[in-house]
């Protein structure tokens, strides 16, 4: 199927969306945790959950940095199978599953 300039816009205006808010939304997270930490057990009246530390909140924001490409690979996949364009379906399948195959080599 052919690529138009009009799909690459709505491509383009998605992985903007994805990438803004998930940039604002990690950001917050890592400076909500940062917040916390910083405050320390003196501070009163802050709300807080039993067992989880600053540090801990902030490694969920890191984590949501680092899910950012992973993502935006997702909604491309989702986008070229959508528009029926198989092989940059199938070029963004590859990538995304030497992503995973890269992180599980990682983690062991």
């Amino acid at each position: 199927m052919s690529y138009t300039a009009a799909d690459a816009s709505g491509l383009e205006r998605w992985l903007a969306g994805l990438l803004h808010y998930g940039t604002r939304l990690a950001a917050g997270t890592v400076a909500a945790g940062l917040a916390m930490a910083l405050s320390g057990p003196w501070a009163h009246g802050w709300p807080s959950i039993p067992g989880v530390t600053g540090a801990q909140i902030m490694t969920a924001g890191v984590a949501l940095f680092i899910l950012l490409p992973i993502m935006r690979l997702i909604l491309m996949l989702g986008v070229f199978l959508h528009q029926r364009d198989y092989r940059f379906s199938a070029i963004t399948a590859l990538v995304l599953m030497i992503v995973v195959v890269g992180s599980l080599i990682g983690m062991a």
